[in-house]
């Protein structure tokens, strides 16, 4: 398994460790519903070096971004973050990303662990001479510090004022003599930031990072807890919800084409939406005891109408809930279904997303 640069730290402080999709990562630093609480309410400090970093730049980066994203890159504001997609000719994703806009003709994309060399080799193959294109996934840590009392962690660590970064926005700061991007992005729904530094200097960040949120109730938190989160709030995890067999607009991720532009999968995606979806993405809320496992069988009218791609026990909801993909003619709010766990059915129904509605 692939290693963030932090490992032998972890292995020291006998952290216990789990696979994610070929990266060997932090599970639980102490206690999960402790991390769980001080990411939601106060502040959580996640290593997510696991996930890809590739820089594109050189006079062609723009025009080349614009083929190959189904969102307009010409409408990513310099110095600004946003999600995107990847898709190949037959419209079928090969990553949902994020974008970030350093300066002009430069951009940093951020790809699913799982995705990473499969991106990159997509993005080579593509590309023109005009464009450079950078792996930096292993010279650049990555790590997201999330919850309410992320502020002041940051005041703490940066200085006062550094806490007025807009959302989605993107900075080039210093901390303790080390260069770094800081980012307004996460993915709890919440208030956060994504911080890039340099690798040589990621556990001397970590440790300021740590010393900056004592007395801030901050914890280092897992990859337990991470995907909590994430349900929660709904996003899409790429090898769960999201892989070579799904459309964006199965996944609900329409708005993140814009079909005014060209780009790769353009007309097969124009196709698909002309036929109408069969399948479609749902959350979903248990209504009796129990965790949804990835792979259960969804059931109605007693015969089997989707698969969960996703399921957690959520502190917030105090039960169990999840994603699945399930027959458009059962995908409404409200819905009543039964969930395979554990080899029984368990009644659940339809919900809204996100689980938690943003603070």
């Amino acid at each position: 398994m692939k290693q963030t640069v932090l490992h032998q730290k972890y292995l020291q402080a006998k952290i216990k460790m789990a696979d994610f999709q070929g990266w060997e990562t932090p599970l639980v630093f102490s206690d999960v519903p402790a991390e769980y609480h001080a990411a939601r309410y106060a502040a959580g400090l996640f290593d997510i070096s696991y996930l890809g970093r590739i820089e594109i730049a050189g006079a062609g980066a723009t025009a080349f971004l614009q083929k190959v994203l189904t969102r307009n890159t010409t409408k990513i504001a310099g110095n600004t973050a946003h999600s995107g997609l990847i898709c190949n000719e037959s419209g079928i994703i090969l990553d949902n990303i994020l974008i970030f806009h350093l300066s002009t003709n430069r951009y940093l994309l951020t790809t699913h662990a799982v995705s990473t060399e499969k991106v990159l080799l997509w993005l080579k193959e593509h590309s023109g001479d005009d464009v450079r294109i950078t792996d930096t996934t292993q010279s650049i840590a990555q790590f997201a510090l999330q919850g309410p009392h992320s502020f002041n962690v940051i005041d703490k660590l940066m200085g006062e004022g550094s806490t007025k970064i807009k959302p989605k926005a993107v900075r080039e700061v210093t901390v303790h003599g080390a260069t770094l991007l800081i980012a307004r992005t996460g993915i709890t729904g919440g208030h956060g930031y994504e911080l890039f530094v340099p690798a040589d200097h990621a556990a001397s960040v970590w440790e300021a990072v740590i010393s900056s949120g004592s007395g801030e109730g901050l914890l280092p938190c897992g990859l337990t807890c991470r995907d909590t989160l994430r349900i929660e709030m709904g996003y899409l995890l790429y090898g769960n919800e999201l892989d070579e067999t799904r459309t964006p607009f199965e996944a609900g991720l329409a708005t993140l084409l814009d079909f005014k532009k060209d780009f790769i999968g353009k007309e097969a995606l124009l196709k698909l939406q002309a036929e109408g979806l069969k399948q479609k993405l749902v959350g979903f809320v248990l209504l009796d005891k129990g965790v949804p496992k990835i792979g259960g069988s969804i059931f109605c009218d007693s015969r089997e109408i989707g698969v969960v791609t996703s399921g957690v026990q959520s502190p917030h909801k105090l039960t169990g809930i999840g994603l699945g993909y399930v027959l458009v003619r059962y995908a409404q709010s409200g819905q009543e279904i039964e969930i395979e766990v554990r080899d029984k059915e368990i009644t659940a129904r339809i919900v809204d997303l996100p689980f938690l509605k943003r603070r």
